[in-house]
């Protein structure tokens, strides 16, 4: 440690005010909904090295923390001089530090006597940056050109002055220049007042102090991080998730890893991960430890570690790997625009593989998307077009062994804030007719999953476009631990109220004027056996709406009965002999059956009784022969091709026969 612990301390303070103080700046600067409202935005401060060594947890999403600048740095290509503000939104240049073109970063060399001794940084999800659709995302996209324009680390500012090419790039990129300018004027003045903060603290503390204290936070989070590491049982754990589909087809996406813990090490293997697909289902990462595919990782030391210095150290001890043209590492020029579906199902796979080794102290899966469903209606002249985020539709978060899953959020939405609907409708024309917690859609459990969120609204302009991304969950439910049940699937229906039309999902939708749009997002899975979970604790749930009293009974075994005339003002409470009997006989119908850890649901029972796991292992390493452009379409074809077996059970052996007959 270059810094005794006191000032250290002291000077973390410093550093975390500055960050944050970044994050308020562009939250009340920001001129669109889903940055000031929905908090789709981020701030840090980064060492020399690019490595963010101070991320703050109280404002904007926090998924970014174990990113790095570097790759960004040496792809920009001109040497960066005080009053440079470097711009860029481009996957494959930058080693993922933009994850997809709509998140625009802005980060800016801070120098202090000729010295560079920080980076401050900045991101906001931009409202569209051209491309196929408006708001730039569909999941349709076959490649990255697709999605919009790419910036490659260019000067947005030079020596304090604009460049007014870029700008102009900028503004003839984009259906909304406007709000985009307003979004990015906020990060350019979050990044300039950092520069102020920091040339303050240098004053205060001296610049090589300051520089000293980023390294031992960096040190100091590694080391804490390494602490938490060493407390899991060493091994190799293995699992698998899904993605429903490619929206092409109707073959799953497989996101499978094996989770090896030696000592103060993890090591993340994501060979037998399916490959690059077609859509724009991937996450570039180039192979590298990357924050979207470690997230589980992340919360779960930092909940392990609650005062560890959150910052880029953190993920030192965990390494990957990731081979070239798989889905979490694809060969350019993948679309990627929804990158943040796999981020979130990889969160809990994580997550699912470590709860083999400390069980009691993972959740089970939440709702697994953070769906953002955007609206596009016709401007007032009649040429420009309006547009705002509806909802960023989350869903319930996973049970956890001491607590129920949140309603209505997911552990893996990285604190995305849901839009109020007054502010909303402010801006642009939409009429929200319901926006409530779903009944009976979080999975059953001692403690239960959160409860699912509904979210119906109404078109009020014709040619109106509305789009989602992320939208996951519809097929494969929420998986339950240790004897919770898994939660709810999610649907979508065109005017629920009348002549409905089922929708199974949106990438570009061209409703009709007084259409009504309801989507129901995933339920959380449950933790432990739900025939444990206090009766009163399920009499509050019916009471509160949330809970049928059929469903009291068939998932928890609890009887309820009505009130009537109860001075206390209750309406429900149990029958205590009927439910004893009743659980009494349903313990009796498990025992002796060991339960399995996880409850996947009965789509995912069904599949992988159909096209085993081992089959899908076997696949992965298979298509690996093949360049990654060909490996998907491939996997749909073997898929086909083993449907036609007559088989109950497609094995290993014979995805090899398919395969080595496919090449005679």
């Amino acid at each position: 440690m270059r810094t005794d612990p006191v000032t250290l301390e002291i000077m973390r303070s410093y550093f975390n005010a500055i960050a944050s103080g970044m994050g308020h700046i562009i939250e009340r600067t920001s001129m669109t909904t889903f940055v000031k409202e929905s908090a789709d935005f981020a701030t840090a401060l980064a060492a020399p090295s690019g490595q963010f060594f101070v991320y703050p947890q109280s404002i904007g999403v926090t998924i970014f923390m174990g990113l790095s600048l570097q790759q960004a740095i040496q792809s920009c290509r001109e040497e960066l001089e005080p009053g440079d503000i470097i711009i860029t939104n481009d996957p494959y240049s930058t080693d993922g530090l933009a994850t997809h073109l709509p998140d625009v970063h802005v980060f800016k060399p801070i120098f202090v006597d000729g010295e560079l001794i920080s980076y401050a940084w900045s991101f906001v999800h931009c409202s569209d940056v051209g491309g196929l659709v408006p708001a730039s995302i569909s999941p349709l996209a076959t490649d990255i050109h697709q999605e919009g324009l790419r910036i490659p680390p260019v000067k947005l500012f030079r020596a304090g002055n604009p460049n007014r090419d870029v700008l102009s790039f900028l503004d003839n990129n984009s259906r909304v220049p406007g709000l985009n300018m307003g979004d990015i004027n906020a990060m350019v003045a979050a990044v300039n007042t950092a520069e102020t903060r920091l040339h303050t603290m240098a004053r205060k503390f001296g610049s090589q102090a300051v520089k000293d204290a980023m390294l031992d936070l960096l040190e100091q989070g590694e080391q804490r991080s390494r602490q938490v590491i060493s407390a899991i049982p060493d091994g190799s754990y293995a699992f698998a998730d899904y993605l429903d589909d490619d929206m092409v087809s109707d073959v799953p996406i497989r996101l499978a890893l094996t989770l090896t813990v030696e000592g103060s090490e993890m090591v993340l293997d994501f060979t037998k991960c399916d490959s690059q697909v077609s859509t724009a289902f991937n996450l570039v990462t180039n192979g590298k430890p990357h924050s979207f595919m470690l997230q589980g990782l992340i919360n779960y030391i930092i909940s392990s570690d609650p005062y560890i210095p959150v910052n880029g150290g953190i993920i030192a001890p965990i390494s990957v790997i990731a081979p070239c043209g798989s889905i979490v590492n694809p060969e350019y020029p993948a679309s990627v625009g929804v990158r943040h579906a796999i981020t979130m199902r990889l969160y809990s796979a994580v997550l699912g593989a470590l709860s083999q080794a400390v069980p009691e102290l993972v959740p089970a899966a939440g709702a697994g998307q953070a769906a953002i469903v955007v609206l596009s209606t016709p401007g007032e002249d009649g040429k420009s077009r309006d547009m705002a985020v509806v909802e960023p539709m989350g869903g319930g978060g996973g049970g956890q062994s001491d607590m129920d899953g949140v309603d209505g959020i997911d552990h893996a939405s990285g604190f995305l804030q849901n839009t109020p609907i007054e502010s909303l409708e402010q801006h642009i024309d939409v009429l929200v007719h319901r926006y409530e917690l779903l009944p009976d859609t979080g999975g059953a459990g001692l403690h239960r999953g959160g409860h699912a969120i509904g979210l119906d609204f109404e078109i009020r302009k014709a040619e109106s476009i509305v789009t989602a991304r992320g939208l996951e969950r519809m097929s494969f439910q929420p998986w339950g631990l240790t004897g919770g049940k898994a939660g709810a699937l999610g649907h979508i229906v065109l005017n629920p109220d009348g002549e409905s039309k089922p929708i199974s999902k949106i990438s570009v939708l061209k409703p009709e004027r007084g259409d009504i749009i309801s989507i129901r997002s995933p339920g959380g899975g449950g933790w432990g056996n739900p025939l444990d979970r206090s009766p009163e604790l399920v009499v509050r749930e019916v009471a509160d709406g949330l809970l049928s009293a059929a469903q009291a009974a068939e998932q928890y075994g609890v009887v309820i009965a009505e009130l009537a005339n109860d001075p206390a003002g209750n309406l429900f409470t149990w029958d205590r002999l009927a439910t004893e009997e009743l659980r009494a006989d349903r313990h009796r119908q498990i025992a002796g059956i060991v339960q399995p850890l996880w409850q996947f649901g009965e789509a995912r029972e069904r599949y992988e009784r159909r096209f085993t796991p081992e089959a899908s292992d076997a696949l992965a390493v298979l298509l690996q022969e093949l360049p990654p452009s060909l490996r998907w379409n491939r996997k749909q074809e073997v898929h086909k091709l083993a449907a036609g077996l007559g088989v109950e059970a497609v094995t290993a052996e014979d995805i090899e026969d398919i395969w080595k007959r496919w090449n005679l």
